[in-house]
C-alpha cells in the first residue's frame, strides 16, 4: 500500500491596498449623500515568481447613492490590484495549480470628495493553501527479519481548476421601467467527477432595480440554470474505473451588462469564473511500531501533521427574519453578505456557522437610508471521514453568499428571506507518529539465547500479543493457550 503522506507546504496570509480616484461621467447623476457599498474580488490569475505568489485581479465596487435630484442611483468601477505572497519552500517542485487561493475584500470605503469624485478603497486579503508528499517508509538496517505494525490512514491533497464562462436571460414585461441597479450572483449546487471531468451545476441569479414611470422602486429578478465541464486530471480507481476525489465549486460573477429595449424587454449577460477545489483522496499504511527478529534494536520514531478530507460541499440554505421599516419609509431593496466563522467535523458531520448580514434599502419623504439585519445561520452536511476535530485544525477554502433576497412588506412589518449558497473543501489534520528507521543494536546478535527450548510466558494486564512478540522478538504471531503463551 501506498506509504506517502501529505503535510502542509504553506498556509498563509497577505493583504495589498487597494484605493483609486474615480471621476464620474456627465451622464451620471452627481452624488449628493452614498446609501452603501458593496465590494467583490475576481482573481484573474496566479504565478510564481521567485519565492513569491503574484496574482492579480479586479475589485468591483457598486456604490448606491442619492442624487442631485434626489432619486436613488447606482455606479460600478472596477480598481485593478497585484498581490504578492512568499511562498519559499524546501520543496520547490509544485506549480500555481497545487497553490488553493482566497481572496476577499476587506475595509470597504466609499469617500466622496466632490460631487462627480469618488475615492473607492478597500483591503484585498489573500490566503493559499498548498500541501507536499511525504514518504514515510520505513527503513531497515541489517540482515535481521523486521516484524512491522501499521496502521491505515486517510490522505488528502488539495488542487484547483479554473473554468470560465458566460450565461444570458431576459426580464420580461418592464416597459417604460429605467434600469437604476443590477447585481448578478452564481450558486453551485452540485459538483461530479466522471473520468478526468469534474461537472459543475447551479444556477445565475440577476436582481435589478427598476424605476417605474410613477416614481416607484421595483425590483426584478431572473434565474436560469448554468453547468460547466472542468478538465481535472484526478487519479482513476482501477476497480471501480470512478475518480477518487471530492470537490467544491466556488463562482465569482466578473461582468454583468444589462440593456433595455423598447418593449420593456431586459436583456443581460454575465461573465463568471468557476473554480473546482479536488481533494485527491486516497490511504496511506504507516509503521507504528516494529522490531528486528531475534535481535535487540534501535528504532526512531518520526511525527507528522498529516491532513486528510475532511468535508467537500456546494449546498444552499434558506433563512428567514423579520424587520420593522421607519416610519414613512417603504422597502426599495437589499443586498447582502455572509461568513463561515466557524467549521467543525463530528460525528460524521461537517458544520458550519455564522452570519448572514442583510443591507435593506428603503426610501420615502424625499430620502433613503441603508439599514442592517443580522441573520445566523447553521448548515450541516456528510463528512469524509468520520473524525471530530477541533477547528483550529481545519485547512482549506470556504466561501459563504447570499445569492437571492426575497420581500414582503405587511405594513410596516417586513419579511425578509434569503437564500445562501455554501462552498467548502475542508482538510483535517492529525498528528501521526510512525517508526522512521529501525537498525539492530551493535554486538547484540552475539547475545541471543538459542539453547531455550520452550517458555511459557504470563502476559502483564493490558499486554497483547503484539507486545508479547516484541518482547521476545519473534518471527511470528504469538498465540495465547488459555492464559499464558508458548513461546
Amino acid at each position: 500500500m501506498n506509504q506517502t503522506i501529505y503535510v502542509k507546504r504553506f498556509d498563509t496570509a497577505a493583504t495589498c491596498d487597494v484605493s483609486e480616484d474615480v471621476v464620474l461621467p456627465d451622464y451620471i447623476p452627481e452624488v449628493r449623500r452614498v446609501i452603501g457599498v458593496r465590494a467583490s474580488v475576481s482573481a484573474d490569475g496566479k504565478y510564481l515568481s521567485g519565492d513569491e505568489l503574484e496574482t492579480d485581479g479586479g475589485v468591483t465596487y457598486n456604490v448606491l447613492y442619492v442624487g442631485g435630484d434626489g432619486a436613488i442611483c447606482m455606479t460600478s468601477h472596477t480598481s485593478s490590484y497585484t498581490g504578492h505572497i512568499p511562498v519559499k519552500a524546501e520543496d520547490d517542485r509544485f506549480t500555481p495549480q497545487d497553490i488553493v487561493l482566497s481572496c476577499t475584500a476587506e475595509n470597504v470605503n466609499c469617500r466622496v470628495t466632490a460631487p462627480r469624485k469618488l475615492t473607492l478603497s478597500s483591503k484585498v486579503r489573500m490566503k493559499i493553501l498548498s500541501q507536499k508528499p511525504v514518504d514515510v517508509t520505513m527503513k531497515a538496517d541489517g540482515d535481521c527479519p523486521v516484524r512491522r505494525k501499521t496502521e491505515v490512514h486517510p490522505a488528502a491533497v488539495m488542487a484547483e481548476y479554473r473554468q470560465t464562462g458566460e450565461c444570458g436571460g431576459e426580464i420580461r414585461e418592464r416597459e417604460g421601467m429605467q434600469v437604476i441597479a443590477a447585481n448578478g450572483e452564481l450558486c453551485l449546487t452540485e459538483v461530479r467527477g466522471t473520468g478526468g471531468t469534474m461537472t459543475v451545476k447551479g444556477d445565475a441569479y440577476v436582481t435589478a432595480l427598476l424605476l417605474s414611470p410613477e416614481g416607484s422602486y421595483v425590483t426584478a429578478k431572473s434565474r436560469i440554470p448554468v453547468e460547466e465541464e472542468i478538465p481535472v486530471p484526478l487519479p482513476i480507481s482501477e476497480e471501480k474505473r470512478e475518480v477518487t476525489g471530492h470537490a467544491a465549486a466556488f463562482g465569482e460573477v466578473v461582468l454583468l451588462e444589462m440593456e433595455a429595449a423598447e418593449d420593456g424587454v431586459l436583456t443581460w449577460r454575465m461573465e463568471y469564473d468557476i473554480d473546482c477545489v479536488v481533494l485527491k483522496c486516497t490511504e496511506t499504511s504507516v509503521v507504528t511500531d516494529a522490531y528486528l527478529v531475534g535481535c535487540t534494536d534501535s528504532p526512531e520514531m518520526a511525527a507528522y501533521d498529516s491532513v486528510y478530507p475532511a468535508g467537500a460541499v456546494n449546498g444552499r440554505l434558506t433563512i428567514q427574519e423579520t424587520a420593522k421599516l421607519k416610519p414613512g419609509m417603504a422597502y426599495v431593496c437589499a443586498w447582502g453578505r455572509a461568513t463561515a466563522d466557524r467549521i467543525e467535523t463530528s460525528k460524521n458531520r461537517m458544520i458550519l456557522t455564522g452570519n448572514a448580514v442583510l443591507s435593506i434599502v428603503e426610501s420615502g419623504n424625499g430620502e433613503a437610508i441603508l439599514d442592517e439585519l443580522t441573520l445566523p445561520y447553521r448548515y450541516e452536511c456528510e463528512a469524509l471521514t468520520p473524525e471530530t476535530v477541533d477547528p483550529a485544525c481545519l485547512l482549506g477554502k470556504h466561501s459563504v453568499r447570499v445569492t437571492d433576497i426575497q420581500a414582503r412588506a405587511d405594513g410596516d412589518v417586513l419579511t425578509l428571506t434569503a437564500e445562501l449558497a455554501l462552498s467548502a473543501a475542508i482538510l483535517g489534520v492529525e498528528t501521526i507518529k510512525c517508526v522512521s528507521s529501525i537498525a539492530p543494536v551493535p554486538d547484540a546478535a552475539s547475545s541471543r539465547k538459542t539453547d531455550v527450548l520452550l517458555r511459557l510466558y504470563v502476559p502483564d494486564e493490558g499486554e497483547t500479543a503484539w507486545d508479547v512478540e516484541k518482547r521476545f522478538r519473534l518471527g511470528r504471531d504469538a498465540k495465547a493457550e488459555g492464559a499464558v503463551y508458548v513461546i
